[in-house]
């Protein structure tokens, strides 16, 4: 009997790292992103606080860094409205401030934003705004060639009546 658990512990280990990761995080309430790094390491923008977010990430990666001491370069192009950063041949624009917004989307694949973007990005593949947030809570959104899967915390819990329904505070 030990034998049997000893190979099936030996087995769930080397498929460990084959398990798909997400591409891209975006904590529940948009201020917040990672993207996978092509080293396959969670990439952050410029100035990431350590939120509980971005210390769970790590964490569920496999990630020893910590949170606080993230280093300050990034693969993300930021300004004061927002940043720009690209994973598996797909821009992401994060969305500070509305000003950002047409031109982030003309140029970004996906964007997210903290607030409500509505019918005015009609070019962007993937829209993560504060209703979806609202709505679905964290994304995590998984780039496999020309498509963008999208899973969801609201997708992932299901609906149980002990549940509360997923919303920003």
């Amino acid at each position: 009997m030990r034998a049997l658990g000893l190979v099936i512990a030996a087995a769930g280990l080397a498929l460990a790292p084959a398990a798909q990761r997400p591409d891209v995080l975006i904590e529940r309430e948009g201020a917040t992103a990672a993207l996978r790094g092509s080293r396959g390491d969670l990439i952050f923008p410029p100035a990431t606080a350590a939120t509980y977010s971005v210390e769970n990430w790590l964490l569920a990666d496999g990630d020893d860094r910590d949170a606080d001491a993230l280093p300050e370069t990034s693969a993300f192009r930021c300004d004061p409205l927002g940043c720009i950063g690209r994973v598996k041949g797909k821009t992401v624009a994060l969305v500070r401030e509305v000003g950002a917004l047409e031109e982030d989307c003309r140029v970004a694949d996906i964007v997210v934003a903290p607030f409500t973007v509505g019918k005015h990005c009609r070019a962007a593949r993937v829209i993560v705004d504060r209703l979806m947030l609202k709505e679905k809570g964290a994304h995590a959104l998984y780039i496999e060639g020309l498509s963008i899967r999208t899973e969801t915390v609201a997708k992932a819990r299901g609906n149980r009546p002990w549940a509360k329904p997923i919303e920003n505070k």
